[in-house]
């Protein structure tokens, strides 16, 4: 009996899954793709409908003759998602319906509140305005994810481990308030899955973010994120660089490329001169105060003849070059992908290419490419992370109570 659930559970995941690739598609089509028998799709789809989570549409534009094809689609309004994603600066707080598409979107600073419990009800009661604006209850949803920088603890629902003075336990806190399933995944993780979701081509891959919340990679392969319990599979940003430096507060490891080589660390650099005169064409940018910083003017500033953040950028790229070259030899994904505000800009993917090159003398460039995804899937990465979970990894746990 246990075997036949299984096998039962697996054909839904393989239906849902391909009505979600193949938009509006026939069970004929459904059929020929996945090799499932026209009664078994009957039976799966029947039951579907039953829980609302599929709809059928027109009918299928055919030339041929016979019994015309129904339309099948995903029922995306069935329920909505919440999505929270936690950084040392601020939060975003999402709701998306199940394709997921964005329904609403509101960011609130994360050190404006004293304390972590402060920042919780501020989360819940941003959510729970939306709940009442739009008359709704919990039961109209299906889940919450939460995806936070640096180290998490899925297991215990504990995040912002390395920016908050205390454990954040956030999954309790929520679980309490609303009763509904928690998914909590690191930013960088919950964004490779992200990649595969909307880009299912990339099944095998390196995720490589370098943004204002600094560094951080993911391994996935054969369809599915590595990770273990600790969180430190794809750590790309706590790779020892340069023994020679400073410990990081962070991994305690001397000289991590983390410490060497993010935003907040390059600033800090970049402030030193700013203070001392040596970067006349960044400060003009900035208008003299440094609040002004931001990552397009320290590039315009290069590209303006800035020598001084000229050579800041190049050792940037550098120490990336090692970094993502020595993950390669360990990860062994046959792509690269790069997301994140510093590959945006050509400068930076020019020098970064050119240390590769110097670095690597077969063709590893080829290996690498931008990632296609958008602010707007970012912001919905967290609610990926519930489909994902509620839809494929754990559709068992949670079918029957669909």
């Amino acid at each position: 009996m246990g075997q036949l659930k299984k096998l039962k559970i697996s054909n839904v995941r393989v239906v849902l899954d391909t009505m979600r690739k193949h938009h509006k598609c026939s069970k004929k089509y459904i059929s020929q793709i996945t090799g499932l028998s026209s009664a078994l799709l009957t039976n799966i789809c029947n039951e579907l409908k039953e829980k609302e989570l599929i709809i059928e549409g027109g009918y299928v534009n055919s030339e041929k003759p016979g019994r015309r094809e129904i339309q099948m689609d995903i029922n995306y309004d069935f329920k909505k998602i919440i999505g929270i994603n936690i950084s040392s600066e601020y939060c975003d707080i999402v709701i998306s319906d199940l394709k997921p598409s964005l329904l609403y979107h509101k960011k609130i600073f994360t050190h404006s509140f004293e304390n972590e419990l402060l920042l919780m009800d501020n989360i819940f009661h941003t959510i729970n305005e939306y709940v009442l604006s739009k008359k709704l209850k919990w039961s109209n949803f299906i889940g919450i994810g939460i995806t936070s920088k640096g180290t998490i603890d899925s297991v215990n629902g504990f995040v912002g481990i390395d920016f908050f003075n205390n454990k954040f336990s956030i999954k309790e806190y929520l679980y309490q308030k609303t009763n509904l399933p928690i998914f909590i995944e690191n930013d960088v993780k919950a964004l490779a899955i992200t990649q595969n979701f909307f880009f299912p081509q990339y099944d095998e891959f390196f995720l490589v973010k370098y943004s204002i919340h600094g560094i951080g990679g993911a391994i996935f392969k054969d369809g599915h994120l590595y990770t273990n319990q600790d969180n430190m599979v794809g750590k790309i940003g706590h790779l020892i660089i340069d023994p020679t430096k400073d410990y990081c507060p962070v991994c305690k490891r001397r000289g991590c490329l983390e410490s060497l080589i993010s935003l907040l660390n390059l600033k800090k650099e970049i402030h030193e001169k700013f203070k001392n005169n040596k970067i006349p064409i960044l400060t003009n940018l900035l208008q003299n105060n440094f609040d002004n910083f931001s990552i397009p003017l320290l590039f315009q500033a290069a590209q303006d003849g800035s020598i001084e953040i000229h050579n800041i950028l190049k050792k940037s790229a550098s120490m990336m070059a090692q970094a993502i070259i020595n993950s390669y030899v360990i990860a062994g994904s046959n792509k690269i992908v790069l997301y994140g505000d510093f590959f945006n800009f050509p400068l930076y993917l020019f020098l970064l290419e050119s240390y590769i090159k110097e670095y690597q003398l077969t063709s590893f460039w080829d290996k690498i490419s931008i990632s296609s995804l958008n602010n707007t899937q970012e912001y919905l990465a967290s609610c990926v992370l519930v489909i994902n979970n509620i839809f494929n990894t754990h559709l068992e746990e949670y079918y029957t109570k669909i």
